[in-house]
């Protein structure tokens, strides 16, 4: 089968548009008359065109590109010209006591593939970055260039397709103010903090309490929550430093389903201690602790945090 591949003539890819390669990626490899690439898109021009429409892709589609563009399990072309030169080297014992990649090859073995990365969408997506970005750092040396751009593209499309698609302005303004806050909280929950969500009744302060689990130096962190459409202002984040300050906490974050005027954006940057997330900082939070979905599991991530806050302060009565 690879012999009769081989023998098909080559089609330039660079020169159809985006969909008509798509309909040749999306052929079986069995019918297809060309060899041609599909590991990676053809020119940066066929890329950018896809991800800028990419929420009308399905998911299906989405994941079949994807596929194209791992690593799949085996040996690939060119991989038996890095066993040859450490075998011609003398090189081949030492390399393989040292390099997993090179006992693999020695054992006919090859690539253990990437496209078991597919599981973890469209739950986990920054999950999947993180491991394709881990297996290029491990195998660049032995990869072609073309691998390479391919693997960097199905980051790319993993990214806008479960990262940057949801805007999450409109599904916020839906919950109340306090299930905001639990929702908040359950976000820094997940970043490896301890919660405490503060009395509604409270004079000053803030919104959720924070303090590092697990670190060599203990982290309190506080948070206010600002469930607005309107566009929050310096005041707000004067205020909050303020109170960073007076509490000798170590940072705090001003959380909104809105946005920040420029005045606060400038203030928070200049206090080095005070951080800020809008609602699009909110979305990159939400897919890479929730998941992608996180919006259809709203009310199950407030509940669930409602319940832990009630926990907590039972024990502590």
């Amino acid at each position: 089968m690879a012999k009769a591949k081989k023998n098909k003539p080559y089609f330039d890819a660079s020169t159809v548009s985006l969909d008509e390669w798509l309909s040749m990626v999306f052929t079986h490899e069995h019918k297809r008359k060309f060899r041609f690439v599909d590991y990676h898109f053809p020119t940066d021009s066929h890329a950018i065109e896809y991800l800028t429409n990419i929420e009308t892709r399905s998911d299906f589609e989405v994941k079949h590109l994807i596929r194209s563009f791992l690593i799949p399990p085996g040996i690939q072309g060119h991989d038996h010209q890095f066993f040859h030169h450490w075998k011609d080297t003398g090189d081949i014992i030492n390399v393989m006591r040292s390099i997993e990649f090179a006992r693999r090859l020695f054992r006919e073995e090859g690539w253990e593939g990437m496209t078991w990365i597919l599981d973890l969408l469209p739950d986990w997506p920054q999950q999947a970055i993180d491991a394709l970005d881990a297996f290029i750092r491990a195998h660049t040396l032995y990869l072609s260039d073309g691998r390479v751009f391919g693997l960097s593209d199905a980051i790319s499309i993993i990214r806008h397709k479960y990262l940057l698609s949801i805007n999450p302005r409109d599904i916020l303004n839906e919950v109340s103010a306090r299930d905001f806050e639990f929702l908040i909280s359950a976000l820094f929950r997940n970043q490896n903090y301890q919660t405490q969500i503060t009395k509604q009744t409270r004079d000053g302060g803030a919104d959720i309490i924070c303090t590092s689990v697990n670190t060599p130096i203990r982290q309190r962190v506080l948070v206010e929550c600002k469930h607005h459409k309107g566009t929050i202002g310096v005041e707000v984040v004067r205020t909050l430093a303020g109170v960073v300050g007076e509490s000798g906490s170590t940072s705090g974050w001003v959380v909104t389903s809105s946005k920040f005027s420029l005045p606060a954006v400038d203030f928070a940057s200049k206090t080095g201690r005070v951080q800020l997330l809008d609602y699009e900082a909110l979305n990159l939070k939400f897919n890479e602790y929730f998941g992608a979905r996180w919006s259809e599991r709203l009310s199950s991530i407030i509940s669930q945090e409602q319940r832990l806050q009630a926990s907590q302060s039972t024990e502590g009565a």
